[in-house]
């Protein structure tokens, strides 16, 4: 608007000098020249010179004034503009969140917005006059910040971004962000400059806070880095002990195998030849204990038996040789055996031909049979036979075998098959042994892809299930 109102009073001074000089020249021009040519060539030249002055003199006037009234009917339109957009632009700075000052050359406050009396709840006409600095305090280090602040404007014609804290009516600290622009004249003369604050309070805030959890962060890193050491460490001393008593258990089943295991049968031997070769030099008391000597070589065997076959399941060195086969006979087998050593015992063996074959080792099939055979003839009378049903589907085989005796309590039905676990523990067992052979049992059979469990029959005594998977 400024610039428009010179440009006119510049067009209004040259046509104030312009019209009277053009009618000048224009007069001398004529009483020069065509003047003296119109009196010595027509009788009447007072006509032409009425023409002259009376219609091209009003005509030029009013095209000089109708170019004065368009110039100024654009600079009417234009200083509306102007001041719309002075409005615009006051109601804009006015309403903005943000606090947006005017400074005078003198850093002194000329404008206060809304935003600023929110931000800092000083009022416009408490601060107008009031030199900028003042917000950032009344000591020397306040009016070093605004000198350096005047000197980059004059110098780079704004800052952006600069943070600082300024003091609010409250007398809080406020930390804020501002961007300070220049302001000129028509000539680029620095009149001022214009700085809008944002409050930042709460971006350093959360910025700090995250610089705290960041630091939390590094340090909880740090302490699971040092306890993941720790822990390298304990599972190598832990890895190392691993392997020693791998190495001892190793030579443990190999003291098994050859210092108890051949003594063992030697002295089993010897027993059954002195109890042949003796005949009629045998009393009645020796009867008794030869045989006492083999029950107990047997149990001895079994428990050597248990435990070689446990190391080695635990130690992954057993060696199935997995192969079709047909389970009945393998029952069968296995029953015979029972019988040669026990005669009084009955059995119920199931008659169930064309069942699928199995994918097993037969000599560990025969194993597991055995041992849930003498575990079902220890809890079962004399006068009870033991019942062993097979059946089949399309996946498994299912082999059963039930005991009369007194049954599971319900508290071991599902640990009957841990490691050194017996139902019943104390002194006066019913039946002698060391809680290996079910254990034994579940390893085997899980090795060859079965199952194995125990349940209570409805009418009295225990059912040992297992299962093995038929050939495909």
């Amino acid at each position: 608007m400024q610039q428009a109102n010179h440009t006119l009073r510049q067009r209004v001074a040259l046509l104030r000098w312009a019209l009277p000089a053009a009618l000048l020249i224009l007069t001398l021009f004529y009483e020069i020249g065509p003047a003296r040519w119109l009196q010595d060539n027509l009788h009447d030249p007072i006509d032409l010179e009425i023409f002259l002055y009376g219609v091209l003199s009003p005509l030029l006037a009013f095209w000089v004034l109708t170019l004065i009234g368009r110039w100024l009917d654009k600079t009417d339109r234009a200083e509306k503009a102007a001041r719309a957009s002075d409005r615009h632009l006051a109601a804009i700075m006015s309403a903005s969140a943000d606090a947006i000052l005017g400074l005078d050359a003198a850093g002194h406050i000329e404008s206060w917005n809304r935003g600023a009396e929110l931000l800092f709840g000083y009022r416009a006409d408490q601060m107008r006059g009031q030199p900028f600095s003042n917000l950032f305090g009344r000591g020397e280090a306040a009016e070093v910040e605004f000198r350096w602040l005047s000197q980059n404007v004059a110098q780079n014609g704004y800052v952006l971004g600069h943070e600082t804290r300024c003091h609010s009516a409250a007398g809080h600290d406020v930390a804020v962000e501002f961007t300070a622009t220049e302001l000129t004249d028509e000539t680029h003369r620095p009149v001022g400059m214009s700085v809008i604050l944002r409050d930042v309070t709460e971006r350093k805030r959360r910025d700090e806070e995250i610089r705290r959890l960041n630091a939390s962060l590094s340090d909880q890193v740090a302490e699971r880095t040092r306890e993941l050491a720790q822990k390298v460490d304990e599972l190598a001393r832990a890895n190392a002990e691993s392997q020693k008593l791998d190495q001892t258990r190793s030579e443990f089943v190999s003291l098994v195998s050859h210092q108890i295991r051949a003594p063992l049968t030697n002295l089993r031997g010897a027993a059954e030849r002195m109890q042949t070769d003796c005949g009629a030099m045998i009393n009645t008391t020796c009867s008794r204990m030869f045989i006492i000597m083999q029950q107990q070589a047997d149990r001895l065997d079994a428990l050597v038996r248990d435990v070689l076959s446990a190391a080695r399941l635990e130690a992954g060195e057993l060696v199935l040789h997995s192969e079709p086969i047909s389970v009945l006979p393998v029952v069968q087998q296995v029953v015979e055996q029972t019988r040669a050593r026990n005669t009084n015992r009955a059995f119920h063996l199931p008659l169930r031909p064309g069942l699928p074959l199995v994918f097993a080792d037969r000599d560990r099939v025969a194993e597991v049979l055995s041992n849930l055979i003498d575990n079902a003839d220890k809890y079962s009378p004399r006068e009870q036979a033991i019942a062993i049903d097979v059946q089949a589907d399309q996946t498994e085989v299912t082999v059963a075998v039930r005991d009369h005796g007194r049954g599971l309590p319900q508290a071991d039905v599902e640990r009957v098959f841990d490691k050194f676990y017996r139902a019943d523990s104390s002194d006066a067992q019913v039946a002698y042994g060391y809680g290996l052979g079910l254990y034994v049992c579940r390893r085997l059979i899980e090795t060859q892809g079965g199952r194995i469990w125990a349940e209570n029959a409805p009418d009295g005594g225990a059912v040992f299930y297992f299962t093995l998977p038929v050939v495909k």
